[in-house]
Parts: structure tokens; sequence; C-alpha cells
């Protein structure tokens, strides 16, 4: 019958390596049995498809679980080692059979017990230790397979197995003894044998199989019960095997009895904090594994290396020694009080101690203390500290009588390039607030006498804020250019030049004179040039420097004392908030803001102090002279806290006082004017207008009406959509017909929000360059005049049958240069004509029969306009309409009479 199975499994189409090891294993099944399969074929069995599986394991009584259990027969035989230890009673450890660990922690307590997680690897169960080296001291057991091969004179090869009497027996030789010995004590015996009897032959013996057998794992063990282990297996290879401890099971007093007697108490706190494995010790048939109950125990947390619970001994009960399980305190532990609470019978006490002391260190310990080792403050004892533009920043050691000038040190070789010489603080702490005040200093004076007041002396806790001057250290000190940089500097430049070459020429927006784009380049650097500027980005970067100073002297203001913060504006590189140092006085404040800017009016300023006068809030304004109190001619007036300095800006003083010329000017170009000068003046300096020059058609713009225009353009856009919004909801309720959604017309409003606006405004030139008062105006900065040359054409554009360019001819009507374009169109609006003058002004001719003659001349340069009439289309949508009512009416009427 077995051999019909056999057969049957021979023609399923599978792999011939299979098939082999198929046959093997239903050879070796008994009848009244589950066949015990071996590593090798079950990782063969592995390889067959599910289904497969499951047919040849309802056939043959085979256990499928045997795949994902750990421990497999050994391929030699049925009774061959195991690869690892395999448990053979005891119930598994289900998740309803787990119990409780009585040390759990509930909540948000995120310590653990020390040493547990060691046992949570598995070993793999494809491991085959007979392919291990075998240790020497290997004690040879029955039930040890010995692999003995001769060779030489003879050659023979034996598979010995010890018998229970602890011999082997060899078929020429009778026994010998080998049980009890080591291993290599066992191969020396064998092979002096050999050498008494044998001549001329040498021997090699290896161990085939080691003998299996069953130890006892009973306590506090996840899964205890009966293992079947081989003879290389230690105490913590069994463990392991076991799936580990529990948490209410001892880490330290680890029994292994034998024969009822304790042979080995294992501390696996040796083994994991130590690596000390001398107690890790081989075990033997009928050994037993105990492992009672946790002894004592405390938890350890802040800050030390490894915070969690650990288990105390008699030998390691104190704080020390606790400390030292936990891997020891951070640098940041504060050693001189640590806490340490204790649950009593009456409540918890609490005990500080110091571990820096022997006595705090051996403290006695008792079950569940909570010990915590507190952090220590940030702050730095006995140190200043050196901040900002220097090249190593961090802290120096205080020493008594220490100055500025012993921190700085050589200025060249501790400070930036960047590191402003003329403005730097110190920042004091003046209570157990940490109240702060400032000390302004000069690093300049410093250098040039190390015995002025501004080498001021330090104290504990004192920082030194260097600040910024805002130079491009980057940029000034690297002397050497990458390659690669360089080619791409020069690239740019060839692509500059070579767009330069294609379009020499362009048209002003503003005015529409065609300009020359490399004169206009130079004219914007001389703009540049004459013109003061504050770079924004120095500001910003001595603001963003001084914020957490000025922040934290507003936060420390009180009722009775306003913080200690003035303003300087006005006239000076970087105005801002600036602190009110102690020795702040009205010139360093000045130096404070980067110095007079170059509009600066030394001649007055003017101080805004806010002051209490019986209980009200009054604002007094104090004049200064600024040149005196630079030189330090005016005494006894002090700066207060929050008051106001104002630098006064020179009289006229403008930062783009310049105008641009173009067209038919003998000198066009960028000029610069005093307050005051009038277009006529800046045309006269300029040489006058050109002999071909046409004044009534100049073009003026002016930058502050061209931003008035950019506001109101976006205005009337909104207005725009408003109003197509308000159309598509009334286009609902009317019949007329639009050729255009509301969706289109917004869409076209949204484009006109990209329209710029040119600040043209109507100017009169030949009446400026008379004299005229009225029409001679003041020019100012950013001002451009086109002065067109004559052009003695008429132009025709919009609703007329050919738009053109006529040329001027004196006496010829609106109506005579409509007729030469062909007329208007049927949708023109001929009631709204108008005439665009070459000077931008606008004029409406009379088209009535009897004021004809009273209609204004044309003039060369207009252009004549003839609009839509936007009633034309709304007019052809009642058209249609009423067409389609009445075709409506006539079939009706039509199906009516017939």
């Amino acid at each position: 019958m077995l051999m019909s199975h056999l057969g049957l499994i021979l023609r399923q189409p599978v792999k011939c390596g299979v098939l082999i090891i198929t046959a093997f294993m239903l050879i070796s099944v008994k009848v009244t049995a589950a066949p015990s399969l071996s590593a090798s074929q079950l990782q063969q069995l592995q390889q067959l498809s599910p289904a497969q599986q499951k047919q040849l394991a309802k056939q043959y009584g085979i256990d499928l679980s045997m795949l994902q259990q750990n421990s497999v027969t050994d391929k030699r035989d049925s009774s061959a080692t195991p690869a690892v230890p395999q448990r053979v009673t005891g119930a598994p450890l289900t998740s309803s059979s787990k119990q409780t660990n009585a040390t759990d922690k509930k909540g948000e307590d995120s310590l653990t017990p020390f040493g547990y997680d060691f046992f949570a690897g598995q070993p793999l169960s494809t491991t085959v230790v007979d392919d291990l080296p075998l240790p020497n001291d290997y004690l040879i057991g029955a039930g040890d397979t010995l692999d003995i091969q001769v060779f030489g004179k003879e050659n023979q090869q034996y598979q010995l197995t010890v018998k229970r009497d602890g011999s082997i027996h060899f078929p020429k030789y009778g026994p010998m003894p080998i049980a009890g010995y080591t291993f290599g004590e066992a191969r020396d015996k064998i092979q002096a044998m050999f050498a008494e009897r044998v001549i001329g032959v040498n021997v090699t013996v290896d161990i085939g199989a080691m003998r299996t057998m069953q130890v006892y794992l009973t306590g506090d063990i996840k899964q205890p019960g009966a293992y079947t282990v081989n003879g290389l297996t230690t105490i913590t290879q069994a463990l392991i095997a076991s799936g580990g401890i529990k948490e209410t099971g001892s880490l330290r007093a680890i029994q292994l009895k034998r024969s009822g007697k304790i042979v080995k108490t294992l501390d696996l706190y040796d083994l994991l904090l130590r690596g000390n494995s001398q107690d890790d010790i081989r075990l033997l048939k009928g050994d037993t594994l105990f492992v009672p109950a946790r002894g004592p125990q405390v938890s350890v947390e802040g800050e030390v290396l490894r915070p969690a619970y650990y288990e105390l001994t008699a030998n390691s009960k104190t704080l020390g020694d606790a400390i030292a399980m936990a891997g020891g305190t951070l640098p940041q532990g504060y050693l001189s009080s640590v806490s340490v609470k204790r649950q009593t019978e009456t409540g918890k006490k609490q005990f500080n101690l110091d571990l820096t002391t022997r006595q705090g260190r051996n403290f006695a310990l008792k079950n569940g203390d909570q010990i915590v080792i507190a952090k220590s403050a940030g702050t730095l004892d006995n140190a200043i500290v050196l901040r900002g533009e220097v090249v190593r920043q961090g802290a120096f050691k205080y020493t008594p009588n220490l100055k500025l000038s012993d921190i700085l040190g050589d200025p060249k070789r501790t400070l930036k390039p960047s590191a402003d010489l003329n403005y730097a603080l110190v920042v004091r702490e003046r209570d157990a607030n940490r109240h702060i005040d400032t000390y302004q200093f000069s690093i300049n004076q410093i250098i040039a006498d190390a015995n002025s007041e501004q080498n001021i002396t330090l104290q504990p806790k004192d920082q030194i804020f260097i600040l910024s001057n805002g130079v491009d250290s980057e940029f000034w000190d690297d002397a050497d250019i990458n390659a690669e940089t360089k080619q791409q500097q020069q690239q740019q430049q060839q692509q500059q030049n070579n767009s330069q070459a294609l379009t020499t020429t362009a048209i002003d927006v503003e005015t529409g004179a065609e300009i020359d784009l490399q004169q206009r380049k130079q004219a914007e650097r001389f703009v540049d040039n004459i013109t003061e500027t504050v770079d924004e980005q120095k500001r910003t970067t001595r603001e963003a420097e001084l914020l957490p100073i000025i922040e934290r002297l507003k936060d420390q203001a009180t009722y009775d004392q306003t913080a200690r913060v003035v303003e300087v504006s006005g006239a000076v590189k970087f105005p801002g908030v600036y602190p009110l140092s102690k020795n702040s006085t009205f010139n360093s404040l000045i130096h404070a803001a980067g110095g007079l800017a170059e509009s600066a009016y030394v001649q007055q300023a003017e101080i805004t102090r806010r002051e209490i006068m019986n209980g009200k809030l009054t604002v007094r304004h104090y004049p200064v002279d600024v040149s005196a109190m630079l030189a330090n001619n005016t005494k006894g007036f002090v700066v207060q806290p929050q008051d106001r300095i104002n630098i006064k800006t020179k009289p006229n003083w403008h930062k783009n006082n310049t105008v641009e010329l173009q067209g038919e000017v003998r000198f066009p170009g960028v000029y610069a004017f005093e307050r005051g000068e009038t277009l006529q003046d800046v045309i006269e300096r300029a040489g006058g207008l050109t002999q071909f020059a046409y004044p009534k058609g100049a073009v003026f713009s002016r930058e502050r009406l061209k931003r008035q225009e950019q506001e109101r353009l976006k205005m009337l856009n909104r207005q725009l959509q408003q109003e197509i919004s308000s159309l598509a909801l009334r286009r609902q309720t009317t019949s007329a017909q639009y050729t255009t959604s509301p969706s289109e017309a917004l869409k076209l409003a949204e484009e006109l929000q990209n329209a710029e606006a040119v600040g043209r405004m109507v100017i009169s030139l030949p009446r400026a360059l008379s004299g005229d008062q009225v029409a001679n105006i003041m020019v100012e900065g950013g001002d451009k005049l086109y002065v067109p040359p004559k052009n003695p054409v008429i132009s025709i554009m919009g609703e007329v049958q050919f738009s053109s360019n006529q040329l001027f001819e004196p006496g010829m009507t609106v109506s005579d240069y409509l007729e030469r374009a062909g007329g208007t169109k049927q949708q023109a609006d001929k009631d709204r004509i108008y005439v665009v003058r070459a000077d931008g002004s606008v004029m409406l001719p009379n088209n009535s029969f009897w004021f004809s003659r009273n209609q204004k001349q044309l003039e060369p340069g207009d252009t004549i306009v003839v609009p839509i009439d936007t009633d034309y289309l709304d007019g052809l949508s009642t058209a249609s309409t009423a067409t389609q009512i009445l075709y409506q009416l006539g079939v009706a009427w039509q199906a009516v009479k017939d």
C-alpha cells in the first residue's frame, strides 16, 4: 500500500528533487504515528504549492503546523539532534493565557524594566548546529555519534554511537569507555588506541550527531515546560527558546538545578552590563532551570544613559549601584541633589542626596524607590559670552578685572571684516529677575586708547554683542575667482552685449519717444549716483540683531520704570529703535544709528519726549543743535528713555531731482535741477528746441501722476467687474441678445489689470516757452518731456471704411477727412466723434449745421476717432426678436385660415 501511494506521488507533475525527498519522507512514515520530518524534508515541502502541501498533509497525516514551528529533527535519522531547543510539554503561550504583569505601568510612564528585551529575538528554525565547530570542552555522553576516519596503511570509516553504558564499540577492537570525557580528551584517547594497535595509519575524529536530551524550564518563564535540546545548549539559549522571562521573574538569580541541587546561579546583569558569560554554562540531561520571582526593584529616570527599572541584589542595593546600572549620569545631570522618593506605610518620603559624596552614593535603596536625576541649569557660571560678527563665538572664562580688550585681543584676528567698529554692546544682568542693562562702546576708541572709558570692566555672565556694518566680506575678501564662475560671468556679459546689439533702441511707454537704450542706462546710473539711497538690507540686518535686546528691555518695563529704549529717525543711515545704554549720550546714539546721512540738517534737530504732568501724559518737543552736540559744546542735556530723536533733512533736499528731455531738444538727456525751476528753465539749459521741433505736440509725463493713475485704474477695474457681475444677473430678465458672455467680459477685465499707467499731463509747450506763468509749470523729480518733430499728418481711426493717415491741409474739416476715409460705417456713433490733439488734449467738433462755421481748426498731428455705437447690437437683437414674433404670428394665422 505504501508503494502504491509512492507511485501515485511519482505521477504528480512536481520537480524531480521534490519527488525524491517526498519518497524518502513517505518511506519513513509509520502507520500508527504522525511522521517526523527533518529540516531538509520540511524545506523541500515548503517549496511545494499550498494545494500540494494540503493534499500530502491530508493523505499521510502530516501536520502543516510543523512548518511554522522552531524545532525540527535532524536529516540524519528520526531521533537526530534538534537544531534549537524543542518544547515537548506544556501548552503554548496564547493571548488568553498571558498573565498580567504586576509591574506594568499605566498612563504616560515610558520606563520599562531593564534586560527583558534580551529575550525578544527567536532563533531561526533552519539553523543547523552540526555545521558549527565543536569546542574541545564539549562533554561526550550517551547518544553522541562519533565519525572516525582511518587512512594510511588501512582505510576504515566508523560511525559509532555512545551507548548507555558510556562506551563505543569498535568491530575489531571492542568497547572503549568514553562518556564523561571532553571532546578533546576523547579524540586523543581514540588516536592513542589506534597508534598502539595499528601501525602506519592516521586517525581523525569528529562528532557526527550530538545527543538529544530533555531539560526543564520552570518558574516565571513565559512558556514553562520540558524542552528537547542538544549538548551545546546553554542557559541563555534555553531561556530564549522558551520565549524569555516574565517581567515578574528575576534576571539576577536564575538557578540551574542538577539532581535536586543548585549547581549554578546566573546573574544576567553580568552578561548584559559587563559582557561576562562565565556563568552561562551548558546544560546536561535532566537539568532544571528555575526562574524565581523578581527581587527588589527601583526606577531610575532623568539625566541618565539608560532610564529603566532595575532589580537589586544584596550586593548591589546602593544609590551608586543603581546609577551605575543605568549607565551613569549624563553631563547635564545635577548630582548635588538627587531625588529619591520612597513609599512607606505612613506615606511617601522624600530624600535629596548628594551623589558627589560617599555618603550619598552609599545610600541604601529599598523596593519601589523612585530615583530622579534632574537637569542642571543651562546658564554659564563665571563666564563671558562673545556673540555676533566675530571669528569665534563662544564663552570665555571670567577672571577679576577682565576688560573688553582682553576678550577682543587683536581685532584683526578676532573680528570679522563685517564688524561695526563704532557701535557694539555689553548686555549685563543686574538682579535675580534677570533684568538687563546695556553698555555701549566703540571698538575704534578701545584700539586707539586701551585706558579709555570705552574699555569696560566686565562682570560674570556679561554678553558682548558685535554688530554688523553691512559690508559683503565674502566679495571683498575673496581674491580667487572660481574659473566656472568667471566663465558664467563672461557668458552673461556676451549675451547682454548680443541683446544690446540687436535692440539698441526702444519706445518709451510713458512718452512714446524713441530712445537709445545705452543712453538710458547711462542716465539711470547718473540718477543712482546723485541720489542718496539707504541700504534697506543693512537696516533690516541691524534691526534683527537688536530685536532680542529691544524685546527684553520692553518686557522688563514696569509702572514706575519705562523701557530703556529710544527711537532715532530722520536723516541717519539706520533709523530705528535702539537700547538706551547706561553710558549712552546723544552722540553715541547717533553713532548707533550709523551716523548722520548726507541730507542731515545739523543746525537743528528735535527730541520728542513724553512726560507725566499732574497725572496726565504730555508730549514736549525740544530743539537741539546737532553740530554743537557733536562738538560736545552743549552740556547738561541727557537723553531719557522713550525719547524720539528726529534728525531733520536739509531744506529743498530731494533724493531724485532729475528731469529727462527727449526728442527735438538741442541737447537731450537727464538734467538735475533745483527745486523751483520751471519747464522753460530746463529747456533753456538744454539749448532750446531744434528747428525741426513741433512744440504743440509735446508729450509730458510725471511720475507722481503715474502712481495716481495706476491706483485709479485699479479702482475702475474693480467697478467694471462689479458691473459685469450685475449684468450677468440682469441678463436673464431681458430679451436682448449679447454676443459676449459675462465670463468673457470678466476675462477682459482681468487683462485690463495689466494695463500700465503713463502719467501723461497735457501741457502747452509754446505758452510755457513764452513765459506764461500758468503753462510754465515747475518740474518735479522723474518728469519726462518729449518734443516730437514736425509731422504734417492727420490720423483717422475707428468706425470708418478705411483707417488711414492723411496729409494735413489747412482749411480741411473733420467731415472732409472722414470723406477721404470712405465715410463712416453703419455702426458708427456720429454724435460722439472726437479729435485727440497732438499735445494730448481732446477737441469735440461741432457737427451742427447751424454752427458748423464755428468749428475749431485741425492741426498737424491730430487724430480723429470715430467710436462704435454701443446701442447698435441691442437694435439688431430687437429687430431679430420682432421678426421672429411676426413670423410666428404669420404661421399661426395661416393655420387658422386653413
